[in-house]
This record gives C-alpha cells, structure tokens and sequence, in this order.
C-alpha cells in the first residue's frame, strides 16, 4: 500500500505533465503562421493589413488600412492576433494602384476604353464577378478625381482603397505567373495628373492620346467589343471565361 506521501508525488506529477501537455496544444493553436499569400504580397512591396472581427461586424472591411504594412514581423503578429482572417491590400503611391471591374457591364465599358490599343498583361485577381488587375503607381503622379469611375462599372483604386489578396474571400489570381507592370499609357494619361495641375486642367487629356479630355470615352458602353482571342481560364467562374485584356498603345 503507498503512503500518503507517495501518492501526493504522483498526483503532482500526473498535474505537472498535463499542464505542460496543454500548454504546448495552446500555443501551437494560438501561434498561426501567416499565409504564404500574405507574405509574397509584402515581398512585392504591397501594403497588407487584416480584415479584424470588428470590421467583419460593422461591415467596414477597410477599418484598419491606415495601419497597413509590408513588415513581415507586425503581419505576423496580426496573425496570431486575428487567426483566420481575411487580408487586403492597400492601394496608394506608396504601394500600387489598381483597375477594377464590376460584372458585364465594367468588362464591356473596359474593351470600349481599351480597343486598338497594343497587349499588356500585368497580375489580375477575380472574386465572383469582380476583377482586378494590379499595376505600379506611376511616379510623381496623382490620380484624377474623375479616375475612380472612368466608365460605368470601371474605376481606379486609389488612397484610401483596397481589395482582398486571393484566396482571401474567395479570390483568386487569373495569371498568378505574371509580374506587376507599369500603367499602360493610355490609362495613365486618362487616369492620372501631375499633382501641380490646377483645378481648372486637371480633366485634360495630352493632345497626343486619341482619348476625348474629358474621362469619359465616347464610344457606346453598351456596346460589346467585336470578338476577343482567348486567354487563361477562370476555373469553372460563370460569366468570365477569360482575364480582361490590358493594352498598350503601339
């Protein structure tokens, strides 16, 4: 039979193990790592901050963008502070700008803007039946006040603006492979001025692009762009059978 001294030794063992046991199941449940995603993002440069609870529960994704960072050490400690959130990126000068489309319409309203212009193909992301291509932000330049609806379902992303990183809410990148490019210079020319302009030019056009001076392009948004060469397929997406095409003037 044990003594009463020997059975309070083992329960005090029995007790150490377990705390030690659960204490190591904590932290490898609290400790996450931060997703491979998020950390190509912050190696581009690219200004990331998470989608917090609160935001999700007031329905303001962009609640803490001014905090938003490519330091890899504060990304992950929002990881472990907001296990499983979804992260977005922050457009700006400081990081990128970024064209975005909605639905049909900004595809067709895009093809209008962009026809017989030469190929561009910088990143582009899609969730649904959104789009979003991703180029450098032109240096020394700041975006029109026109630039963020530049025809019916297509703006420029700018300070203030993000959107998700794929897979983040269901994203996904078209062409994961490409690079970031420079703004085409057709758009840069629509979308962007020199910040010394005065109110008075700021919607002008240079007399060297074929676009009108006003943001807005004549030609018909209803109507659809003749037919286009295909391109990488969009996983099965209803609607989108390809990337929408950038291009150049040649």
């Amino acid at each position: 039979m044990k003594t009463i001294e020997e059975f309070l030794g083992e329960l005090a063992g029995r007790q150490s193990s377990s705390s030690a046991t659960s204490n190591f199941c904590k932290s490898s449940t609290q400790n996450p790592t931060l997703p491979p995603a998020v950390s190509q993002a912050a190696s581009r440069g690219w200004q990331i901050f998470p989608m917090s609870p609160l935001a999700k529960l007031t329905g303001n994704p962009d609640l803490l963008i001014g905090e938003a960072t490519s330091d890899i050490s504060r990304l992950e400690a929002w990881a472990v502070e907001y296990p499983g959130s979804n992260w977005r990126v922050a457009a700006g000068p400081s990081s990128l700008c970024i064209l975005q489309l909605d639905g049909q319409r900004g595809r067709e309203s895009f093809r209008a803007l962009n026809r017989e212009q030469g190929d561009c193909l910088t990143l582009q992301a899609q969730r649904v039946d959104a789009g979003w291509a991703f180029f450098r932000w032109p240096g020394g330049l700041v975006l029109r006040s026109c630039a963020r609806k530049l025809a019916a379902g297509v703006g420029m992303l700018g300070l203030g603006d993000s959107c998700a990183i794929p897979p983040s809410g269901g994203s996904f990148y078209i062409n994961p492979w490409a690079e970031i490019e420079s703004v085409p210079c057709w758009l840069r020319e629509l979308a962007f001025e020199s910040p010394n302009s005065s109110p008075a030019n700021a919607a002008a056009v240079p007399t060297s692009t074929p676009c009108p001076v006003t943001c807005r392009s004549r030609t018909p948004f209803i109507r659809s762009y003749g037919s286009t060469r295909k391109t990488h397929s969009v996983r099965g997406q209803a609607g989108w059978h390809s990337g929408f095409r950038i291009r150049r003037r040649r």
